[in-house]
């Protein structure tokens, strides 16, 4: 019954939806592929499928893989869409991810047709997956993920959870708590795995943008406090203050509209500190080297955001207390020396070949759960 509830509900809405995309300005072949009206593809497509720009990077290296068969990628955001356009072959179709809803699937599913469907974290669609175990198409979730909130949540649902777990032939997740979410609710064959965000690649640089920073920094070291938020200021102070030397600084704050909050705590840029105000060119920031300490950890409502990208660009890097939904890779990266806590220093440079073995275990793990939910069909 609640599945049915679940079927009607999403009917009635999807029009509304559209409507919603449509004045956002999603354009009507955008809004087409949110309605199942996508280009038809090859048969037996492996069809990917990311919320947005994080979870577009953690399938990217397996999307790019040779799977020997079509592939295709759906994503829900605007910005995931537009970044994997731009970082995927043009033989890759990327679409805008399509409703759930009743008319709108089965229409997609008509013209993909695929073999089997890769999610990745907490992207759990009911519709999809009872749609796709009714066709028999299997499905694996990559690094799962569900909050205990999230979980609570689902649990009052049992009608809407059951088909989900029947859709979903594997689930890999990078913690026994979080293996313990999905087996509570009913959810089978979860496996522990290594997380799928360690591997990856250095974020695109902007030469020019590097090139005129390096003017500013001279030959000074550098400390980075990069995605760092206004809640975080007073312990970013303190944290300043056990500097052994005399680094140069930038603020780059993970909203451009909060940097107002770290000028006035802060004071105003001079030669010994900046605002980095460019939103999307971390990789150009990272690329000036030194030591990055990464925002969200030092507040226990918000928790760390993501340390890899600047361990990848061979900054040293130093998080906060509070690791929230980046438990388990700080775990294992703390485990190996990578990064620091605060209030730790790095001790020695960490360069992005220390990654390397993990991240050709993730892929191979992730790999191997696709291709077993593959050979299951």
């Amino acid at each position: 019954m609640q599945l049915l509830f679940y079927r009607v509900l999403t009917a009635i809405s999807a029009p509304l939806a559209a409507l919603v995309f449509l004045v956002r300005g999603d354009g009507l072949a955008r809004v087409g592929e949110r309605l199942g009206l996508v280009p038809r593809t090859s048969s037996g497509s492996l069809w990917f499928h990311a919320a947005s720009v994080g979870e577009f990077r953690a399938l990217r290296p397996l999307i790019l893989r040779e799977w020997g068969m079509p592939v295709v990628v759906t994503v829900q955001s605007r910005q995931g869409q537009a970044l994997a356009r731009r970082e995927l072959p043009a033989t890759i179709p990327v679409l805008a991810a399509p409703l759930d809803a009743p008319l709108c699937f089965p229409a997609f599913l008509d013209r993909v047709q695929p073999r089997a469907l890769v999610l990745v974290e907490s992207e759990l669609w009911p519709g999809w997956l009872a749609s796709l175990q009714a066709r028999s198409v299997p499905a694996v979730l990559i690094d799962g993920a569900l909050s205990k909130s999230s979980a609570r949540r689902w649990a009052g649902w049992s009608g809407l959870v059951q088909p989900m777990a029947g859709g979903l032939h594997r689930i890999t997740v990078s913690s026994p708590s979080k293996k313990a979410v999905f087996e509570e609710l009913g959810f089978q064959r979860v496996e522990l795995a290594l997380p799928l965000k360690l591997a990856g690649d250095p974020l695109p640089i902007d030469e020019d943008l590097v090139k005129s920073w390096q003017a500013w920094q001279g030959y000074s070291p550098l400390v980075v406090l990069s995605n760092v938020h206004p809640s975080e200021i007073p312990a970013l102070k303190e944290m300043l203050k056990t500097r052994t030397g005399d680094e140069k600084v930038i603020i780059a704050p993970r909203y451009p509209e909060q940097l107002r909050a770290f000028e006035v705590a802060f004071g105003g840029a001079n030669d010994q500190l900046a605002y980095w105000k460019g939103f999307g060119t971390l990789g150009a920031l990272y690329a000036l080297g030194g030591t990055v300490v990464i925002g969200g950890g030092f507040d226990a409502k918000i928790g760390s955001h993501n340390p890899l990208e600047a361990l990848r660009a061979g900054c040293q890097v130093v998080c906060g207390p509070f690791p929230g939904k980046q438990s388990d890779v700080l775990d294992l990266l703390w485990a190996r020396g990578l990064v620091a806590q605060f209030p730790e220093w790095p001790k020695a440079a960490i360069g992005a070949n220390n990654l390397d073995d993990l991240a050709a275990k993730s892929i191979k793990q992730a790999v191997s759960a696709v291709e077993s939910v593959i050979s299951e069909q």
